[in-house]
């Protein structure tokens, strides 16, 4: 690869993306197009219109993954997809315990709102515990329980500049929830009193909304 140091938009790119780190899959396809890249298009010109595409690449991506001014940012299926890795990585709760004052007491030191209660549930709902998670750089609060031997998470974290989303829309005890499901998963998540709860469950739509009564959420 040819570096000018005196080419002002290769100079500029820098100071633009400095803080910016992309990932290793964007830094292999970047060195996969440099390489086909025939030799005339090596030239001082060839490489300024090259690198002029790259950055519009790049700051597409970061567009895309990175919320700007006040656009409110989707939560989506995330929860969905951080139970589903939860599960898949076998590891424990943060703080195993039954019991609901601990749960919230141990989360309430670590997420910057206050936490709401913990249901307990009934016998066919076992509290197991908590969890601290990171959604979108904010702090989310998880209680862990298990529903018939299936586990299930409420995600609760602040609703500044987030909107849940869902691909079924349900009126349900005056509540409007947004349903998601993915494979064995369902997600389902609205906004109460400036938080976003976000439901997961190894359960179908029936089973988590019976849960969800049962939690009396």
């Amino acid at each position: 690869m040819i570096e000018r140091p005196d080419d002002p938009v290769a100079a500029a790119l820098r100071r633009a993306f400095a803080d910016e780190r992309p990932s290793a899959a964007l830094e292999q396809r970047l060195a996969r197009s440099l390489r086909t890249l025939p030799p005339a298009s090596r030239t001082a010109s060839g490489w300024r219109r090259f690198v002029m595409a790259t950055a519009a690449a790049m700051l597409t991506l970061l567009l895309a993954v990175t919320p700007s001014g006040p656009r409110r940012a989707e939560l989506a299926d995330v929860p969905l997809k951080e139970l589903q890795a939860f599960i898949d990585s076998n590891r424990p709760v943060d703080v195993a315990t039954d019991d609901p004052a601990r749960v919230r007491a141990w989360l309430a030191q670590r997420v910057d709102f206050a936490p709401p209660p913990v249901a307990r549930g009934s016998t066919q709902i076992e509290l197991i515990g908590g969890r601290l998670c990171l959604f979108a750089g904010r702090r989310v609060a998880s209680y862990m329980y298990r529903v018939h031997g299936r586990l299930l998470s409420i995600y609760i974290m602040a609703s500044d500049g987030l909107s849940p989303t869902g691909d079924l829309r349900i009126e349900h005890v005056g509540r409007t929830l947004l349903f998601t499901r993915d494979g064995h998963l369902t997600q389902a998540s609205w906004i109460k009193d400036g938080l976003i709860y976000s439901v997961v469950g190894e359960l179908s739509e029936p089973g988590l909304l019976a849960a969800l009564d049962d939690l009396t959420l």
